[in-house]
Parts: structure tokens; sequence; C-alpha cells
């Protein structure tokens, strides 16, 4: 839903014209189009990364700590993604005739589905304590 925002974005970009030039061409617009990948690729790389771990480990318990921080970290930076493209279509966006206003409503909801954020939040930071605060390490 994030790479089809983004898709979106850039598009939409590209094809509107404000003060007489496209608005990529625009600082702010375009700082969000690098934000968009780089906050998509964080995510994924995260996602590999535990997925890796529990292919390796073959155990989900050993990385609970991993799981919990995708469960928060994902549907958050897919609900950013697709607002910074709501932005950019402005009120086109919440219509009939881009999927944004739907991605949007399906990621809010995905946010709730498995627990609220805080709940996972919480989770996570009682993993971290109970590790004693050891960062995640790559040994896959």
């Amino acid at each position: 839903m994030a790479e089809r925002a983004q898709e979106l974005m850039i598009a939409r970009a590209q094809s509107r014209v404000t003060f007489g030039r496209p608005i990529v061409t625009h600082g702010l617009v375009a700082a969000d189009i690098a934000r968009n990948r780089m906050e998509i690729d964080q995510a994924r790389l995260l996602v590999l990364y535990t997925a890796a771990s529990i292919d390796k480990k073959g155990d989900t318990s050993e990385v609970r700590k991993e799981i919990a921080a995708i469960k928060i970290i994902v549907p958050s930076m897919a609900c950013r993604v697709v607002d910074r493209a709501l932005q950019v279509h402005g009120g086109a966006g919440v219509s009939q005739d881009f999927p944004l206003a739907r991605l949007y409503a399906g990621l809010r909801t995905l946010r709730l589905a498995d627990g609220p954020d805080e709940v996972h939040i919480r989770t996570l930071a009682a993993l971290e304590v109970k590790s004693g605060g050891r960062p995640l390490r790559a040994k896959v």
C-alpha cells in the first residue's frame, strides 16, 4: 500500500503544476518523496531481518522484540506515506478518483486489528528492559 501511494504521489507531483512548474520541483514535495522512500525501505529491511531470524532460529519466541517492533513500525509508516500522498493530491486525494482515501482507511484499521499501537509499544518496552537494552544483532 505504501509503494502504491508513493507511485501515485510521484505521478501527481510530476503532473500537477503550481506557480508555473510541476510541484515535484518544490522542495517540500521532493523531500516528502525522499522521506517516503527511506521509511518504506527501513521498514522493509526490519521485516526481512526478522523473517531471516525466524527462518534461522525456527522459533518466534526468540524474535518477539523484532515482531513487536514490526507491528508498530510498518502500519504507522504506511499511514504516513499515504498521508503525504493525500497532501500532494489535495481534495482529489479523498475523492473516488484515487484509491488513497481507501488505502488510508484500511491502514488505519490495520493499526487496530492486531491490538492498538500502545499494546505493542508496551510489549516492546518490556522486552527491551528485559534484554537490558541490547540492540538487534544481525546474525542471519
